[in-house]
């Protein structure tokens, strides 16, 4: 039995635990607000808000409910447009149409939805921010330059509020209903000794934003294994020299570690390309890599870190070099049943460098034509260790062993880099569009080593 609360009112269902929230909000609570789109993660238009106990209070992030297992909405608070709405309107909605932010209407719960995630998430509230809130909705009639104007005068307005008791401001200030502040100790009674128990058996679900696009009926019907949020995968430590990351972490998990980007100065930088705010809040890095997806980006991150995946099944675990977890299109070395703990990897030092680069038809919300990634260790402007992984090449990411070995010895200078492109072309077959693959893989290689080392290298390179 599934017990929720979907905006004021507290439910209970036996459904499928594998099944859409889009659906349940729609078919069976009647709350048409909540719009279906692309039913891919793509549009927004059926953005939710999902509010969870952490630290005594309720943190609250936007998610697409069509990609999100109704399972994942166990012990939590739904809040869609519905929820919001009162007999007025709220300071959002009136920004949003006095700036002429809306037209058909059809996206415009979604927009509303996601700069409530902004207004109640823990970003400074500039423009910048809210604008990234909005980066997983899409609006085929204004042009959006509307929706950024009622988004800055929704910043304006937020200026007042501080970092402690943002839901008390809100309430005070017409911008949420009043039963917000009754939420914490209502989730409170329905979590009494609630955890998140993973089984031995069952369909493992994480974030379900990849098996509820690929495989949905799969989800529907087999026996749930619901991992997201368990709290022993859901943490990044560290062991002597190993950093281990759980496989329940989420994107955005990654994106806002402080660890991460103190030791990757620029992994916000490179999370922001993957998704939007959205799906970073639901997919996990275990799930992406057990997708098997030949252009996963984190996936390509972690194999140029030579990391390693510890596995479980029914007590027994194991690991296995992630470089080697593929097999093919979509195929791991992976039971099915076999669930993915950690991902670890050597922590780096400061003569540690990486990149990583993503081409794709649109800078944001948009899946790598070609994505690679580098990491090299330099001591005395002389490599010392490097690895090289690239993704949409065929039906696997491949680790360019050669051409890393290669680097190893050498300086970073023009003709390393025309060498170990030679070197790469040889280890790679693209199956399609070829010699445009090649020049990305060359042009990718190269912008690595600039980045580590603009001084010694140039663009005459690529000549």
């Amino acid at each position: 039995m599934l017990n929720f609360i979907v905006n004021n009112k507290e439910v209970r269902t036996e459904l499928p635990p594998g099944s859409a929230l889009v659906d349940y909000l729609r078919d069976v609570l009647h709350l048409y607000g909540t719009k279906i789109g692309c039913r891919e993660g793509d549009c927004g238009a059926c953005t939710i808000l999902v509010g969870d106990l952490k630290n005594g209070g309720v943190k609250y992030e936007t998610m697409t409910s069509c990609l999100m297992p109704l399972g994942n909405a166990n012990h939590k608070h739904i809040v869609t447009i519905e929820g919001i709405n009162g007999d007025e309107l709220t300071p959002i909605q009136t920004e949003l149409i006095q700036k002429n932010g809306t037209q058909c209407g059809f996206c415009t719960p979604g927009f509303v939805l996601s700069l409530y995630g902004f207004c109640l998430g823990d970003k400074p509230r500039i423009l910048e921010n809210a604008v990234e809130a909005m980066g997983g909705n899409i609006c085929r009639c204004t042009g959006y330059k509307s929706i950024e104007r009622a988004a800055g005068a929704i910043v304006e307005q937020l200026k007042p509020m501080g970092k402690s008791d943002q839901v008390q401001w809100l309430v005070q200030n017409k911008f949420l209903p009043g039963y917000f502040l009754e939420i914490p100790e209502r989730l409170r009674k329905i979590n009494v000794g609630k955890v998140v128990e993973i089984k031995d058996s069952g369909c493992i679900i994480a974030g379900g934003t990849d098996l509820l696009l690929q495989d949905p009926e799969k989800a529907i019907e087999s026996e749930a294994n619901l991992v997201f949020g368990a709290k022993e995968y859901k943490q990044i430590k560290f062991v002597g020299n190993k950093c281990y990351i759980g496989a329940a972490s989420t994107f955005t998990d990654i994106k806002e570690s402080k660890e991460l980007n103190r030791l990757f100065p620029k992994m916000a930088d490179y999370v922001k390309l993957v998704a939007s705010t959205p799906v970073r809040n639901m997919a996990t890095v275990g799930g992406n890599i057990a997708n098997g997806s030949p252009i996963g980006d984190v996936s390509v991150m972690f194999i140029a870190l030579d990391a390693v995946l510890v596995m479980k099944n029914k007590g027994k675990t194991r690991e296995v070099t992630l470089k080697d977890f593929f097999a093919g299109y979509k195929k791991v070395n992976k039971d099915p049943e076999e669930l993915i703990e950690w991902i670890y990897f050597d922590t780096p030092d400061g003569k540690t460098l990486f990149s990583f680069e993503k081409i794709c038809k649109r800078d944001f919300l948009d899946m790598a034509t070609v994505n690679s990634a580098m990491r090299v260790v330099v001591d005395n402007g002389i490599i010392k260790k490097a690895s090289f992984a690239v993704g949409g090449l065929g039906p696997t990411i491949r680790y360019l062993e050669k051409a890393a070995g290669y680097l190893v010895g050498k300086r970073i200078d023009n003709q390393t880099f025309k060498q170990a492109n030679r070197i790469a072309q040889t280890e790679i077959t693209p199956r399609s569009r070829a010699e445009y693959k090649r020049s990305l893989v060359r042009q990718q290689l190269f912008i690595h080593l600039m980045n580590f080392s603009p001084e010694t290298i140039s663009l005459e390179a690529l000549r």
